[in-house]
């Protein structure tokens, strides 16, 4: 084998190891999706099962009795999709069709509110007082009141809404 052959199967050999880091820390820095809601909500916790009826519209009024309102991104966004898969447990093809089925029904009368970005998101929320959004728990701020999921808040051990990173596409 001739010296330059050498030296390339070194470098392929040496950038392994950096490969396989790399790609442990993206899945070690997922983003973790917070749920949230209007501070003068009630509501501290909710079990999963809760949220999943909450976001499937099958609950639509808080125990309080305010009307919730459901608030997801914008349709094609991969924030939304990957929210309906961690949350509902469907494609985002499914949960539109979830949604029009139950307002055919009548069963619902509007169906999810549409955000545009994280920050809108948070504003929306801020000024709907029975609104439930999401964002990356890294992006929550003040205007907000992060709801425990199952008793956890995101930054805890069993926490159930860990979304798996794609390769730095997070909840912006």
């Amino acid at each position: 084998m001739t010296l330059t052959r050498w030296i390339c199967v070194l470098l392929v050999v040496a950038a392994a190891p950096l490969v396989r880091a790399k790609e442990a820390a993206q899945t070690a820095a997922s983003p973790v999706v917070a749920i949230v809601v209007h501070p003068s909500n009630p509501v501290e916790n909710l079990t999963f099962s809760e949220l999943r009826r909450i976001f499937m519209l099958d609950t639509q009024t808080w125990p309080h009795g305010r009307k919730i309102t459901v608030v997801l991104r914008e349709k094609g966004q991969p924030e939304r999709a990957d929210a309906i898969r961690l949350i509902c447990g469907l494609s985002e093809a499914d949960y539109d069709k979830h949604i029009l089925f139950r307002t055919f029904q009548g069963s619902v009368n509007i169906g999810p509110r549409s955000i545009q970005s994280a920050a809108a998101m948070l504003r929306f929320v801020y000024s709907a007082p029975g609104a439930i959004g999401y964002v990356a728990a890294d992006q929550v701020d003040a205007t907000v009141k992060t709801l425990r999921i199952d008793g956890a808040l995101p930054g805890d051990a069993g926490y159930p809404l860990r979304r798996v990173s794609r390769g730095g596409d997070d909840f912006q």
